[in-house]
């Protein structure tokens, strides 16, 4: 092995260990936001709602730093080593403002999303999956959309912008995906319908892959990063609708979807419903 390939090597074990450490500070905050036991929850009430929206946080900091770490190869050999160190600084400083950006803009999501109904009691009091599942989503999509906004060449103030930007679109995705199905997802949520959450929280997954398509790169021009976004989020929405409808009469032609989903509250085909959507989101992202 060449020295270059240790001093790689190098590089790539401290941006691990800089990953648990962001992981540990992202806990410490969670827990500082957080008005009850987050510990007690999960191991002495054993609360599996908590557990899911708790799994979707962790998965959302590992977005944000790998959005915030990987980019540009660094070249170790050519730069300093106090450039080096500033660069891997700069790194974490920007994955530890998308922590608190994932802790705010879950919050906002939240109040904008699920706002029919109170998330702390539906969690905590009620142990409600389905909201548990919306939540694990709400993480996921939001930190997407960090991650694509701190990823490539920019600005603070175009990152921000574009962090603000992806989480209105979230929420009004929230309202589109009400329009487009036949139910009434608050309803089915607050009445512990499980697959009703899981459906919907797979739903703001899949958004979420298409928002960090169109908020990664390098910004280039405030009018030419804003048509890509709208171009792409407007693809992304126009796709959902006709997944929808694809997943009825392709992979359920014998039923429908709302009548799985509302009535029968089958778990089963929500993930059908989400893998689908999640699966094409990936493509949009990959080829678009």
């Amino acid at each position: 092995m060449i020295v270059d390939d240790w001093h790689a090597l190098g590089l790539g074990l401290a941006y691990v260990v800089l990953g648990v450490v962001i992981l540990l500070v992202a806990k410490i905050v969670q827990n500082a936001v957080t008005p009850y036991r987050i510990d007690e929850e999960l191991t002495k009430k054993d609360n599996a709602a908590l557990g899911l929206s708790i799994t979707g946080y962790f998965a959302g900091v590992i977005i944000i730093y790998l959005g915030a770490a990987v980019g540009d190869e660094i070249p170790v050999r050519e730069i300093s080593r106090g450039d080096l160190l500033k660069t891997v600084g700069i790194d974490a400083l920007y994955a530890l403002i998308g922590v608190a950006a994932l802790n705010v803009g879950r919050v906002v999501v939240d109040k904008l999303v699920l706002y029919k109904f109170s998330t702390k009691k539906e969690i905590i009091e009620d142990r409600n999956v389905g909201t548990g599942a919306v939540e694990f989503g709400c993480y996921i999509a939001t930190a997407l959309t960090i991650a694509g906004a701190i990823s490539g060449h920019g600005h603070w103030w175009s990152a921000l912008a574009f962090f603000g930007l992806g989480q209105v679109t979230l929420i009004l995705f929230g309202f589109f995906y009400q329009l487009i199905t036949s139910y009434d997802i608050h309803e089915a949520i607050e009445k512990d319908n499980a697959a009703a959450g899981v459906a919907f929280g797979s739903g703001l997954i899949a958004i979420g892959i298409i928002l960090f398509k169109a908020t990664s790169g390098d910004f280039i021009s405030w009018r030419e990063n804003l048509t890509e976004y709208g171009v792409v989020a407007a693809v992304g929405f126009v796709v959902m609708l006709l997944l929808l409808k694809v997943t009825d009469s392709v992979f359920l032609p014998n039923t429908t979807l709302a009548k799985e989903i509302a009535r029968d509250r089958n778990v089963a085909a929500a993930w059908i419903e989400g893998i689908v959507s999640i699966g094409m989101a990936t493509v949009i992202c990959f080829m678009l």
